[in-house]
């Protein structure tokens, strides 16, 4: 058993488009302008079940997960003709573009519920042995007992941890200090270490 430092892959680089898919996509990224209906529908056809499970991991209820995702298509359709993808591979930049619209609409709805709850100062943050996993564990285990972390651990463990954002940027986006984002990441890995040793009573048998 060793320490798992939840070293996860950034979303950008989970989302996966086959070889048939990347060409549609790869023609509708080639044009101009605003999409065709067509376009549009092929889009949240290819994109709708990634999207789901990014919103899922910020919305524990499914509905709202869902109104997340038709949210984030109408603004990305709406700015579709402002997306600018940098280097050879706009799919990846497409994918990235589409998961950070989500993400944002994601908080920005958390915010109108008013579940988004006060900072936690430094000094209430106690100290815990490092986490201990067992490698056999799964992402998919982990994503499951990210829904039982208080919102706000969750929101920054899965900003910094799956979506690849720096803590100034989660200060930002969040509008809380930096130090206050290590924090919650700190304290989301000592909530997931609790919950661990919860379910699977300090090991895994995978």
């Amino acid at each position: 058993m060793g320490d798992y430092d939840f070293g996860f892959k950034q979303t950008g680089q989970l989302l996966y488009v086959d070889g048939r898919e990347d060409e549609r996509l790869a023609d509708i990224l080639s044009g101009q302008g605003n999409l065709t209906a067509q376009q549009e529908e092929q889009l949240y056809r290819l994109y709708w079940g990634r999207l789901m499970g990014v919103a899922k991991r910020y919305m524990v209820d499914r509905e709202t997960a869902r109104e997340v995702v038709n949210d984030s298509f109408v603004k990305a359709f709406d700015r579709f003709s402002g997306f600018r993808g940098e280097g050879p591979d706009k799919s990846t930049a497409f994918s990235a573009w589409l998961v950070r619209i989500t993400v944002n609409t994601a908080i920005d709805r958390l915010r109108v519920q008013r579940t988004m709850p006060e900072t936690t100062s430094l000094d209430q943050l106690e100290n815990h042995p490092a986490v201990k996993m067992d490698d056999g564990l799964q992402v998919n285990d982990i994503l499951r007992l990210l829904e039982g972390l208080p919102v706000m651990h969750r929101i920054v463990f899965n900003l910094y941890e799956l979506e690849g954002y720096r803590h100034d940027e989660i200060a930002e986006l969040l509008q809380i200090p930096a130090s206050s984002s290590r924090v919650y990441l700190t304290k989301a890995k000592q909530g997931l270490r609790a919950l661990y040793i919860k379910y699977f009573g300090g090991r895994h048998d995978g």
